[in-house]
């Protein structure tokens, strides 16, 4: 009689579970859910489903799906091809029209939701972000075309840098045997000068090819952001605006804290410069909720990320796609190697790195880096 008490009392604890924590763990998903009753209205939207339209489930809640979620008329659609019996369970590609005009590419499922007599009572709708796993994916491959450049590079860097040597060399002997001969001696500078600019180049290069070997440790990326915006002298001034909004309860990342501090000079250099140090930079930092890396033995690898946004001229949608790419650059001085060298160091960091933006609206980078608590 007595395991026929122990089956009875776990099945009481089993449903206390869940008529206390049913809601909690619908909010734990980390896709998007949303449910519908049977005429179409909207009950229920958990977190991340709201982070995914940029609707509240406050706003949602008491409404249908057309009105609810009018910036995305397919999700609707789908409902009511479902309630009219024209579709079962259905599967596919979608992209979501988000907050802050930015789109969102989602695997999207919308199936019936079945009572125990079998009876269809309501709608389930789900999304999956499939921005970070197709990023991963481009990141993966942009990396195995920046390791055959590298090659490449590499040995021309270094045949290239001796000549260069012996170039300076022979310029200032020439500047001794000039002596006074300003007028000369202006030509030497130029050469010594620009064999020093080449070498600087040539070094950026190199960085680039080298393999990196990080000293990993768990470092306050808060500390590693205010030393580079005071070593970059970008503390607010009458045409400088910066904001910072940290989230003080953000543990520390897994990081080589030098080769942080490279990533965000990089930056926030390239921020101040595209807004000629007037306009509003802001640095924003927060739990990462795009996506998860799953561990084996230690469940799902968190991340935070770190948002570096401006208010210069944009980017255009032709170049967002090259921005990470060696030599690829929009200022007349620039290298094209800043941003190429930031994705690789963060790549090895097991983190991503991607932008966003719109011509005329600033542009914003995310790095994403996985937290010191989960190694």
């Amino acid at each position: 009689m007595a395991p026929r008490i122990d089956r009875d009392e776990h099945a009481r604890e089993r449903a206390r579970f869940l008529a206390e924590h049913f809601d909690d763990v619908l909010a734990s998903i980390g896709d998007g859910l949303v449910v519908l009753d049977r005429d179409g209205t909207v009950v229920f939207a958990n977190p991340r489903a709201e982070d995914l339209t940029g609707v509240s489930a406050a706003q949602a809640v008491g409404r249908s799906a057309d009105q609810a979620f009018a910036a995305n008329p397919w999700i609707g659609q789908m409902a009511r091809n479902l309630h009219l019996g024209a579709d079962g369970r259905t599967s596919e590609v979608g992209e979501l029209a988000g907050p802050f005009h930015h789109r969102v590419s989602v695997h999207f499922t919308v199936a019936p939701v079945v009572d125990r007599d079998g009876a269809v009572v309501g709608t389930l709708l789900l999304f999956r972000d499939l921005t970070a796993q197709r990023s991963l994916g481009e990141t993966a491959e942009r990396g195995v075309r920046i390791g055959d450049l590298a090659a490449v590079a590499a040995g021309l860097a270094h045949e290239i840098k001796n000549p260069l040597g012996g170039i300076k060399g022979a310029a200032q002997l020439l500047a001794e045997d000039l002596g006074q001969n300003t007028s000369a001696g202006r030509f030497t500078t130029l050469i010594t000068r620009e064999v020093d600019r080449v070498s600087a180049l040539l070094e950026q290069l190199l960085e680039l090819t080298r393999p990196s070997h990080p000293r990993l440790a768990a470092v306050n990326v808060h500390r590693v952001l205010q030393e580079v915006l005071l070593l970059e002298g970008a503390t607010g001034s009458n045409a400088l605006l910066v904001r910072c909004e940290f989230d003080p309860s953000l543990p520390d990342v897994w990081a080589d804290e030098a080769q942080l501090r490279q990533v965000f000079l990089n930056l926030i250099k390239n921020a101040l410069e595209a807004m000629e140090h007037t306009g509003t930079l802001t640095i924003t930092t927060r739990m990462e909720t795009d996506f998860h890396v799953r561990n084996p033995g230690r469940g799902r690898g968190k991340f935070l990320s770190v948002d570096v946004e401006d208010t210069g001229p944009g980017i255009p949608p032709e170049d967002c796609e090259r921005v990470f790419t060696p030599f690829f650059t929009t200022k007349s001085k620039g290298t094209g190697l800043g941003l190429a060298v930031s994705q690789r160091l963060v790549t090895q960091h097991g983190g991503l790195i991607r932008v966003y933006s719109e011509p005329g609206r600033g542009a914003r980078f995310r790095v994403s880096l996985p937290v010191a608590t989960d190694f």
